[in-house]
C-alpha cells in the first residue's frame, strides 16, 4: 500500500512529547498536523488529519471520552491509540469506544527501541487507513497446507523432522513457514543454524492487529527459503504467547505460503491443541522404543478422541536401531505401519551439531531420502508401492 497518512496527535498530560514526536517522525511515512493537549483548551478539536493517534500512559474516561467524540464527529476517520501501559483487560473497552488500533508503547523505552517501534506505528495507520478507504487483501485465497509435526516423547526426533521437512518442502519448490510452538526450549533455531533476532515474544509484544505485511517482519529466512517464527529466546518469554494469539496467526501464515510446519513440544498444551485444531494434516513422530511407541499410540488415539479430520503420517526414526523390536511389535503396539522410516546414521548428529539439515548436509544419505519421501508424501507424489514397503521391512529386519 501506498497511502498518504497525515494525523492529529492527541496528548495526554502524563506522556513524554519528546518521546512521542520521535517515535511518529522516525520514518517518512507518517505527516503530523497537529499535536493537541487532551487537557488543554484546544481539547475539543476533533479535526484535521487522516487519522487521530492518542498518546496516553494508561486508558481513563478522558480518553475513552475523546475517543468516543472524535469518531462521532469523523466516522470515516480512524482513531490509533498509544499507551506507555499495558491495558489489562481494557482492550474491549477502547475498542468499544472506537479505537481502530492499540499499539503500547514502555515509559522507559530508549531511542533505538523507539525508532524501531515508529515502523510499527506507521503500518497501523496505514492498514486502519486501508481498512476505512476501503482497501482490503485479496478475499478468496487458497490457503495452504497446515503440516502439525507431534512427538509425545521427548528425545524422539520430531524437530529433527519438522526441521528436515520444511527443508524438503523447500527443494521441491514450494514456500515454507515453520513455527516452533515449543515455547519455552524450542530448537528449530539451533536446528537451522538461525540465530533469534526476532521471535514470536517479539511479535506479541509489538502490539497492535496483526496481517500478512507485519508478520513477514518476524519471519527469519533460511538459505533454504524457509522462513521461521522462531520460539522465544528465554523460557520467561513464553508466557505472553497465547493459543488465541496463535489461532490468529496460522491463517496468515498459510495465506503466505504453500506448507507451514509447526513444531511442537511433546505434550497437548493448549498451544497444541490450538495448532492440532487449525492444521490441516499432522504427522506423528516416534522411536523404535517401547516407551516412545507407548505414547505414540496414546497420542493417536487422542487425536481419535478430538475427531481430527486430517490425514495422519507416521514417521519411525532410528528405524534400524538393534533393539529387539519387530515390525509386527510397531504394529502391535501403535496399531499401524509408519508412513516413512528413517535409519539411524552418524551424519545426522553431526547435521544437528552444525545447524545444517541433513537434507542440505548429506542430500543422498538414507536418511535424507527418507525425509524427501515424507515431504513428497504431502505433495501428493509420494509412491505408496510395494518397493517402499519392503524398504520398510528391511530397515526393521536390520533392527531385529
Amino acid at each position: 500500500m501506498n497511502i498518504e497518512m497525515k494525523a492529529l496527535v492527541v496528548l495526554d498530560d502524563r506522556v513524554d512529547r519528546s518521546l512521542v514526536e520521535t517515535l511518529l517522525t522516525s520514518g517518512p511515512q507518517l505527516d503530523v498536523a497537529d499535536y493537541v493537549e487532551l487537557a488543554g483548551p484546544e481539547s475539543g478539536r476533533v479535526g484535521g488529519g487522516d487519522v487521530v493517534i492518542v498518546a496516553c500512559a494508561n486508558f481513563n474516561a478522558s480518553v475513552s471520552e475523546y475517543i468516543a467524540a472524535a469518531r462521532r464527529h469523523h466516522p470515516g476517520r480512524p482513531v490509533v491509540l498509544i499507551s506507555t501501559t499495558a491495558l489489562n483487560g481494557q482492550v474491549a473497552q477502547a475498542m468499544g469506544a472506537g479505537a481502530d488500533d492499540i499499539l503500547t508503547l514502555p515509559p522507559r523505552a530508549d531511542l533505538a527501541m523507539v525508532q524501531e517501534m515508529s515502523k510499527d506505528v506507521a503500518f497501523s495507520v496505514e492498514k486502519a487507513l486501508a481498512r476505512k478507504r476501503g482497501v482490503q487483501a485479496p478475499s478468496g485465497q487458497k490457503l495452504g497446507r497446515m503440516i502439525c509435526v507431534l512427538g509425545l516423547k521427548g528425545g524422539s526426533g520430531k524437530t529433527l523432522t519438522a526441521a528436515n521437512l520444511a527443508v524438503s518442502l523447500a527443494n521441491a519448490g514450494h514456500s515454507v513457514a515453520i513455527v516452533d510452538l515449543d515455547l519455552q526450549f524450542g530448537d528449530i533455531g539451533l536446528t537451522l543454524g538461525m540465530s533469534p533476532e526476532r521471535t514470536v515474544y517479539d511479535l506479541v509484544r509489538s502490539g497492535g492487529s496483526i496481517d500478512t505485511g507485519k508478520l513477514s517482519d518476524f519471519l527469519a529466512v533460511h538459505p533454504s527459503g524457509v522462513r521461521a517464527l522462531l520460539a522465544p529466546a528465554r523460557p520467561d518469554q513464553a508466557g505472553v504467547v497465547t493459543p488465541d494469539f496463535l489461532k490468529d496467526v496460522y491463517p496468515l501464515l498459510r495465506e503466505m505460503h504453500d506448507f507451514v510446519v509447526v513444531d511442537t513440544p511433546p505434550s497437548f498444551t493448549p498451544e497444541v491443541i490450538g495448532a492440532v485444531d487449525a492444521s490441516s494434516e499432522a504427522c506423528m513422530v516416534s522411536m523404535l522404543d517401547s516407551p516412545s511407541l507407548k505414547n505414540t499410540k496414546l497420542g493417536l488415539e487422542t487425536l481419535a478422541l478430538m475427531e481430527y479430520p486430517g490425514r495422519v503420517r507416521l514417521v519411525l526414526n532410528r528405524a534400524d536401531s538393534n533393539v529387539g523390536i519387530s515390525e509386527d511389535d510397531v504394529v502391535s503396539i501403535v496399531g499401524r505401519p509408519p508412513d516413512v522410516l528413517v535409519p539411524s546414521e552418524r551424519n545426522i548428529v553431526r547435521s544437528v551439531n552444525q545447524g545444517e539439515p541433513i537434507t542440505l548436509l548429506q542430500r543422498r544419505s538414507d536418511a535424507a531420502r527418507a525425509f524427501q519421501a515424507l515431504a513428497e508424501l504431502y505433495v501428493g507424489d509420494g509412491r505408496d508401492t510395494g518397493d517402499e514397503s519392503g524398504r520398510r521391512r528391511r530397515l526393521l529386519r536390520r533392527g531385529r
